[in-house]
């Protein structure tokens, strides 16, 4: 575990966007494209396997400094525990955006970063206690550096049980991740993709890896959108109605959930609720964690003598 100084950006509603209230230029920088290991352990450049995003915790002592973790579906570290067929990987690589970067010249514009999954036959990521949860969350490399152009989405724009409660079919969603035939030449560019929340079953929803491979179970919400299996652990918003930057109906924008699961041919998705996240984030040994969920209240006023 370690403290990073990287920016977190409050994804929220900004005057200059006019018609999605929130922040999308917050939400690209928090996205990681994920990428296999060749069998000598270097980045297999030609295997991009999914989504992975960044969330930031505060300290409570100090507000600037933040544990860094990432987040993605558990079927990227743990494909043996989705019945994929293949062993579980040591390694991946996370492909991420440099911040020094001159636009259209021949220079790459972007990095692969390995990430440790396994040492000494010990996982370095966490899953939920619960078996049927298609997450899995762990802290950044601590040689990550400040060379990449990177966002942490803050803890707080996870929504409070009730606000997660509140959501029903019908809300709107976006989602932001990799789309494998088109990860960008010289950049990472994340493809934006728009829905609505279709069904929250109160029942498992059966899945699989591949056609070819046995069903598993896992707790999921449905959405109504065209995401696909390069989309696999990105980050899924509710994003209010409105426009020019102006909410209606009192809600916020958020982070709701992370793509586990698509339905080829379908337009319907998985999506695991991220209170699963926010439970394993306080298992993790954060000293000083500052998990509070929601909007900060505001600052109060000491009475006047």
């Amino acid at each position: 575990m370690f403290c990073a100084t990287l920016a977190v950006v409050w994804s929220s509603c900004l005057p200059t966007q006019a018609t999605i209230n929130i922040n999308v230029d917050a939400v690209q920088k928090s996205v990681v494209f994920l990428y296999a290991a060749d069998a000598q352990g270097a980045v297999d450049r030609n295997r991009p396997i999914g989504t992975g995003f960044l969330v930031g915790i505060p300290l409570k002592s100090d507000a600037k400094r933040l544990y860094a973790v990432l987040v993605t579906a558990r079927h990227m570290f743990d494909p043996t525990w989705a019945k994929c067929g293949v062993a579980n990987p040591n390694v991946i690589y996370m492909r991420l955006n440099k911040k020094s970067y001159t636009p259209n010249s021949s220079d790459s514009g972007f990095d692969f970063v390995p990430v440790q999954l396994v040492e000494q036959s010990t996982p370095l990521w966490l899953h939920h206690t619960e078996d049927d949860i298609d997450v899995a969350v762990m802290s950044l490399p601590k040689d990550l550096g400040q060379e990449f152009d990177l966002v942490l989405l803050p803890v707080e724009f996870f929504p409070t049980d009730a606000e997660l409660a509140a959501q029903s079919i019908g809300d709107p969603v976006i989602s932001a991740g990799l789309m494998p035939a088109l990860p960008g030449i010289r950049r990472n560019y994340p493809i934006f993709k728009f829905g609505q929340i279709s069904n929250i079953p109160s029942e498992e929803v059966e899945t699989r890896c591949t056609p070819q491979q046995p069903t598993f179970f896992v707790k999921v919400w449905l959405i109504a959108a065209n995401l696909i299996p390069g989309n696999s652990g990105s980050p899924i918003f509710h994003v209010p109605l409105g426009g020019f930057g102006v909410s209606i109906g009192g809600t916020r924008a958020m982070l709701i959930g992370v793509q586990s699961m698509s339905f080829g041919g379908a337009g319907i998705a998985g999506m695991t609720p991220i209170n699963f996240v926010y439970e394993i984030l306080q298992r993790m040994s954060f000293p000083d964690a500052d998990l509070h969920r929601g909007p900060q209240p505001p600052p109060t006023t000491p009475p006047q003598q």
